[in-house]
């Protein structure tokens, strides 16, 4: 039997891998010519330097998108509980 697609979930997966393909791609390619100009030609190093920056990376990106998502979500949640009074409004 199929499951139903979370579309939420999906278009947050999408956007996020959009979003790391060419930041991964540059940080590849900048901490390896980083790496092959001060000498360091051991692929084991590289390698090792290489998937640490991009994990990094990686869980801070993730971190910030899931955030954007998150604030998106309760800002809808607002408005379909409140209609059209903006959340600052009701702060006043």
């Amino acid at each position: 039997m199929m499951k139903k697609i979370d579309r939420k979930t999906l278009k947050e997966s999408m956007t996020d891998t959009a979003i790391a393909m060419p930041i991964a791609w540059f940080l590849s390619y900048t901490t390896l010519a980083l790496m092959l100009t001060m000498g360091i030609v051991n692929a084991l190093y590289i390698s090792i330097v290489q998937t640490l920056v991009l994990t990094i990376v990686s869980v801070v990106r993730k971190y910030y998108v899931r955030i954007f998502f998150k604030k998106n979500e309760i800002l809808k949640m607002d408005k379909n509980y409140f209609g059209n009074v903006s959340y600052e409004r009701m702060q006043q």
